[in-house]
């Protein structure tokens, strides 16, 4: 008998066996199911999750090159040594210097976070808690905000110390419901501020709402509610700003960085011995903290998934090693007959794989039906998709292996006798 007719014949024998006893089948059908749905829901949230934060931290700016004191997560690494709390941040100085010196930089602009609970009024309506923060006329530009209305400050405005408001869409909504807006005067704790402009919705992002917010000339902020000298570290102290930089296309963020560390270290003076006494990253930045500070919680989804998988796993050698118990005479028969043994490894081997194959069908159906219905953040890529067909149908044959070996070594003799 050819191989292929031998493989063609198994298969009939496997097919029927399993269809013989459907109940059997089916409970085997159930473990690699949950296993594969597990395995194949947990990757995609993994990979969902990842992948509507880094959208979200792309919300933030274009690109957007941060330059800090500290890094991102800095709180997080125990406890805060007093050389990164004594840190200065930084002037218009260094801005102009980076905007000057830097030829892959294309936009630099000041960044200062109002020191105070502010709440905006207009007549009797007033907002909750608003973040607002002051920078210049570049900060569309660095941050990638679009106006829906009005204009942003200009140069002067900055350097006049004008008291002009720019609104985030929920802000403004507040304030005149359904009203223009533009031209007219709010008070920013009891300040008054005309509204010049609108900016267009930016959404939420880890419980943050960048539509309620509010921004003024950084002058004015540093004028009003600028840090006393014993602020926190991450704050700016009066004078002083953070920066934000955009590189001339993101092929150039590398270079960018380089060249702002260089520029800045001329311009705060740091020994060609010593550290930078600043940090200067991208948005990869907070991707890496993402991952650093979830890295626990994929391994223990992912151990989950293993688990579930290998449970799969494991039914279906119980259930082949049934059927080998319960076939033991049809085994004996098939082998005086003149069955050579591969084919007895074979036959039990091709019903792991079918029960497998089918269970990784369903298994998948199972995950795209409730990712679909669950509305969490999810995303299904090619290669988590490969990596779980492959790591289901190895542990399907694995599991099948002992049982269709068992099977293939019983004596025909020992096997007819048995009762």
């Amino acid at each position: 008998m050819s191989a292929w007719r031998l493989f063609r014949e198994t298969l009939r024998i496997a097919r029927q066996a399993l269809t013989a006893n459907r109940m059997r089948s089916m409970l085997a059908l159930l473990g690699i199911v949950i296993g594969v749905a597990t395995v194949i829901a947990m990757m995609s949230l993994i990979n969902g999750f990842q992948r509507s934060f880094q959208k979200g931290i792309q919300s933030w700016g274009s690109n957007t090159i941060y330059v800090r004191t500290f890094r991102p997560g800095a709180a997080f690494a125990g406890q805060i040594p007093d050389s990164l709390r004594k840190r200065q941040a930084f002037s218009m100085a260094d801005a102009a210097a980076i905007r000057e010196r830097c030829p892959a930089v294309v936009a630099v602009s000041p960044i200062k976070v109002a020191a105070a609970d502010i709440r905006l009024s207009y007549r009797e309506r007033t907002t909750k808690t608003t973040t607002v923060f002051g920078s210049d006329e570049g900060m569309l530009r660095t941050r990638g905000f679009d106006l829906s209305r009005g204009r942003f400050y200009t140069a002067q405005e900055v350097d006049h110390r004008a008291n002009v408001v720019v609104l985030g869409q929920d802000t403004h909504d507040v304030l005149f419901k359904d009203a223009g807006g533009i031209g007219e005067t709010v008070h920013l704790n009891g300040v008054p501020f005309t509204v010049i402009g609108e900016f267009a919705s930016k959404g939420r992002f880890l419980g943050n709402n960048f539509d309620e917010i509010a921004t003024i000339p950084w002058t004015v902020a540093d004028k009003y509610w600028a840090p006393g000298q014993d602020a926190p570290f991450y704050m700016t102290k009066k004078g002083q700003v953070f920066l934000d930089a955009v590189p001339v296309d993101e092929a150039h963020t590398d270079a960018a960085i380089v060249q702002i560390k260089t520029v800045l270290r001329l311009e705060r003076h740091v020994p060609a011995n010593k550290a930078d006494d600043f940090e200067v990253f991208s948005d990869d930045a907070f991707l890496t903290l993402y991952n650093t500070i979830t890295g626990g919680i994929v391994a223990l989804m992912m151990l989950i998934s293993s688990i579930a998988l290998l449970v799969g796993g494991i039914g279906v050698m119980n259930i082949m090693l049934v059927a080998v118990t319960e076939r033991t005479r049809e085994i004996g028969v098939r082998k005086a007959l003149g069955a050579p043994r591969k084919a007895i490894l074979l036959q039990f081997l091709i019903e792991a794989v079918i029960l497998t194959a089918v269970g990784i069908a369903l298994g998948a159906g199972v995950a795209t039906a409730v990712r679909a219905l669950s509305g969490l953040p999810t995303y299904v890529s090619a290669v988590s998709v490969i990596a779980g067909v492959v790591v289901s149908t190895g542990v399907g044959v694995f599991c099948g292996l002992y049982p269709a070996m068992r099977a293939s070594r019983l004596d025909p003799v020992e096997a007819l006798r048995y009762e």
